[in-house]
């Protein structure tokens, strides 16, 4: 994917986030930095042992795998970061260095999905799993609450600290999903095949970009009333 539809990616995502009231703690991001950084899938590596590190934001966006750590210069009352992969890509999220106050208020929670505007992809009519199972609170149960693993190609995390130097370090690592089923489309263009082979379950294929969409093949059971062939 290339430098551009990502970067629109990106400023879809921080759009959508000021109507939520995330956009008043969004932290300054230098130029050097630059937008790229934010969702460079191709980031190099020295060696196989390499592991990239980068500081987290009050509002990001990550696509790939690292470390990430976030320290508040000051209370950060309403964080998130959405993280993608893959279409045939599930994401394994872990907590570490934990350094919060849940008695004064503060929490960490990850989500199997994403919330946006309100609306989470996939919709409780998609997921396998009902809604409360698919947030991950660390403040709930430290024990189980600092790892959670996506069922798609997106996930999210939510944070709230109220104290200066309070903070954490999330790892991010990308896992091969063989039967991808709800997928959050990165591209405005291309072309992607979803296979499910002896499942009964719903799912979903999203795409935030206007765009026009043709259905080349379909086939649904055995039956062949349910088949669609190509036009040619």
């Amino acid at each position: 994917m290339s430098v551009a539809p990502r970067t629109h990616f990106l400023l879809f995502l921080i759009s959508l986030s000021s109507r939520m009231g995330l956009s008043r703690y969004i932290e300054d991001i230098e130029a050097a930095d630059g937008l790229y950084s934010l969702l460079s899938l191709d980031q190099k590596r020295d060696s196989e042992d390499f592991i990239f590190r980068r500081p987290l934001r009050c509002l990001d966006m990550l696509a790939t795998d690292g470390s990430y750590t976030f320290v508040a210069s000051r209370p950060q009352l309403a964080c998130a970061a959405f993280i993608i992969a893959e279409p045939s890509e599930v994401i394994s999220l872990e907590l570490s260095d934990v350094n919060i106050d849940c008695s004064a208020g503060d929490f960490i929670k990850m989500f199997d999905g994403w919330v946006l505007k309100g609306e989470k992809f996939p919709s409780k009519q998609d997921h396998e799993l009902p809604l409360h199972q698919r947030y991950t609170d660390y403040c709930s149960s430290p024990a189980t609450g600092a790892t959670s693993r996506s069922s798609q190609n997106v996930a999210m995390i939510f944070f709230r600290l109220h104290s200066a130097d309070s903070g954490f370090t999330l790892a991010i690592k990308k896992l091969h999903n063989p039967f991808p089923c709800n997928i959050m489309s990165q591209s405005p263009e291309g072309s992607f095949t979803m296979v499910l082979p002896h499942q009964r379950k719903n799912c979903s294929f999203s795409i935030i970009y206007p765009v026009e969409i043709r259905l080349t093949d379909l086939s649904l059971g055995h039956a062949k009333s349910n088949e669609l062939s190509p036009r040619v």
